[in-house]
């Protein structure tokens, strides 16, 4: 357990994850998805979830070359993890009206959709 909360636990490990199940397989998307990210840092974190065993680096177009990045099978099973931490981070968030209400709730069925959670 301790081993898989070192790399979970990196930052932006997890928005990382995130941006693969939502079909963010690009280098430049993942970037985009989090404009707070370094390609530095965003080089790091996909080596070491590559090294882990998480997700896979393919080949997608030879001409012109373009590679993306893939869960693994290994990380297809994070899907429900990460949905836990999504759903407990929104039902922390302290906010007492409808509207806002709607919002985490309309935001809890996307991210169920985007990481394939009936």
């Amino acid at each position: 357990m301790d081993e898989t909360f070192d790399y979970l636990g990196k930052k932006w490990s997890v928005k990382i994850i995130k941006g693969l199940f939502c079909n963010r397989n690009h280098f430049k998307d993942l970037l985009e998805l989090n404009p707070a990210l370094s390609s530095k840092v965003l080089s790091e974190r996909l080596k070491e979830l590559e090294k882990k065993g998480i997700i896979e680096k393919k080949v997608v177009n030879s001409n012109p070359f373009h590679t993306g990045y893939f869960l693994t099978e290994k990380g297809l099973k994070l899907n429900k993890i990460i949905f836990e931490l999504f759903d407990f981070a929104l039902d922390t968030v302290d906010i007492n009206n409808e509207h806002c209400s709607k919002l985490r709730e309309e935001s809890k069925k996307k991210i169920r959709v985007c990481l394939n959670i009936k």
